[in-house]
């Protein structure tokens, strides 16, 4: 029996996503091309290796969302596994880059397991509350399946990495509701949580960069050249965009590098600053049409297993959404999380075509009549 089908389209969330590919690319282009023509090297460099990872993205949608969604439950257990072992791969031979280790080279090119990560657990999640369909959502029962999220954590935090984490709780959270778990289940969990972020920071588990980025966010008496640059920069490149931007290729900011990282955490100042309020409005309702359809296909899946993978990667793209702009806006504390389809990144990118893939795939599930 086969496992892939014939598959339609859902043209308004590929359609979006595509939209926002092409926007990502533009401003990629224009935030990189400066700084690489002065390295003397190629312009169109980084523009060209992500358009590869773009279009080996695309190859993984098409695989993915033929595959037939209702026999995925099953191979929940070894994705996950192997997203576990690919962290633990990482912490002994991954690549250092300021001070953390979170890339691992394979030939030409890197990984970062913890973007895989995420869809391991989503899957593991998923698969864990729908074979207990019907049982009550208590908090033995929430604490089996919060074990699945912990256990990366734990990984992630030795890299050390606070963002993802804090990423898998949220999406652990937003799987178990959906499941059946009440709010105020969840709401002591995230008590509990945050008791022991502070018994964390208190005892000095934290990194000091870590902190310098947290307390650059609540007070306002940081150096601004150094734990505030980014974000200073940031709210400087945004505002000066004022209602229709400075202009493609004429942003100061992004065309003499004033940003940190602007082609991948801080790809929104870009936006912002070249084409203004219109383009960064945009850019948020185009997303704002993802998670509108994510959500449709959540409520419509044909079964419990998608419902709760279509919440899981919901959350996930809601979560990287709200923290990268909000950060880029002062709203959120600086963290290493890219903007989905947008920011530099061939891990982020097949992993975001993957979890559309799934989206795809649930959605075919409901619609599409299955050859055997």
């Amino acid at each position: 029996m086969s496992s892939f089908r014939l598959i339609r389209a859902d043209w308004k969330l590929l359609g979006t996503v595509l939209a926002l590919t092409a926007i990502g690319l533009v401003m990629i282009y224009s935030a990189t091309r400066a700084q690489l023509t002065i390295a003397d090297q190629l312009p169109a460099k980084k523009l060209i290796l992500q358009s590869i990872w773009v279009l080996l993205g695309l190859v993984l949608f098409v695989l993915v969302s033929s595959f037939d969604f209702s026999r995925l439950a099953v191979l929940s257990s070894p994705i996950y596994v192997t997203t576990l072992v690919l962290l633990v791969v990482v912490l002994i031979i991954g690549e250092e880059v300021r001070g953390v280790r979170r890339w691992m080279a394979i030939g030409p090119m890197t990984l970062q397991p913890a973007e895989l990560v995420k869809l391991g657990l989503i899957l593991m999640l998923a698969a864990f509350f729908a074979s207990r369909e019907g049982e009550a959502a208590d908090f033995e029962l929430l604490t089996r399946g919060l074990a699945y999220a912990v256990v990366p954590c734990v990984f992630l935090v030795l890299q050390p990495d606070l963002g993802t984490p804090i990423l898998l709780l949220f999406v652990w959270g937003g799987v178990a509701y959906i499941f059946g778990a009440r709010l105020h289940h969840l709401g002591a969990f995230f008590f509990a949580f945050i008791m022991v972020f502070m018994a964390a920071w208190g005892f000095g588990l934290i990194r000091p960069h870590q902190k310098q980025r947290l307390t650059a966010f609540i007070s306002n008496s940081t150096d601004i050249e150094k734990e505030g640059y980014h974000l200073r920069q940031s709210l400087i490149a945004i505002g000066s965009g004022h209602l229709a931007g400075q202009g493609l290729f004429r942003g100061p900011q992004t065309q003499l590098s004033f940003v940190p990282d602007q082609e991948t955490d801080f790809i929104f100042t870009a936006v912002g600053e070249e084409f203004g309020f219109l383009g960064c409005g945009t850019v948020i309702l185009l997303f704002g049409v993802v998670l509108w359809r994510g959500l449709m296909i959540c409520a419509q899946a044909r079964t419990l297993f998608g419902q709760l993978v279509a919440a899981g990667i919901v959350v996930m793209l809601f979560f990287h959404v709200a923290a990268n702009i909000g950060m880029t806006l002062g709203m959120m504390p600086v963290k290493g999380l890219p903007l989905p389809f947008v920011s530099y990144g061939g891990s982020s990118v097949l992993t975001n075509f993957i979890a559309l893939g799934l989206l795809q795939a649930i959605y075919n599930d409901r619609r599409t009549i299955r050859f055997e």
